[in-house]
């Protein structure tokens, strides 16, 4: 094969490598700036993603909104919120509705920090135990973040 060949078969192989990359980065980008698709707040996929959104934006009088009414007399008002650096993911991996009982089976995606070395990440299996009040799912068990320190958090 001749030199120049070689460079035009070399430089085609190079184009198609660049365009696929770029349209990896174009569909990423597409991705990573869709909206969070909003759950039907009737239902408890719905109730739940509301409860983590209100713990998420550190929003206690919303997020207590999506309790029983037991649950927010055992936490006593105090809930555990993300700690500030944190950011979380959650993703419904599957649901089992009974009555007025409901159970969700969820994945927490957890990173935190950054700086000159980045941060760091884990993932939390969880269960969200909801109860069905009128016409309303609630949570009924302390789950994420509120158990990692019981309902309240630190006493310092």
């Amino acid at each position: 094969m001749s030199p120049m060949k070689s460079r035009t078969t070399s430089n085609s192989v190079l184009t198609v490598i660049g365009v696929f990359v770029a349209i990896l980065v174009v569909v990423a980008v597409v991705l990573a700036v869709q909206p969070t698709r909003t759950l039907d707040p009737d239902t408890p996929e719905g109730a739940a993603q509301g409860y983590y959104e209100a713990m998420l934006d550190g929003d206690d009088e919303l997020a207590s909104t999506h309790m029983t009414e037991e649950l927010k007399d055992s936490c006593e008002g105090r809930f555990r919120y993300v700690d500030e650096g944190e950011d979380a993911r959650i993703v419904i991996t599957g649901s089992e509705i009974r009555d007025d009982r409901a159970q969700l089976d969820v994945i927490i995606e957890v990173s935190y920090g950054d700086g000159p070395f980045g941060g760091g990440s884990y993932d939390q299996d969880e269960k969200v135990m909801l109860e069905l009040h009128g016409d309303r799912w609630l949570i009924s068990e302390p789950t994420w973040p509120m158990d990692r320190y019981g309902c309240g958090g630190f006493e310092g």
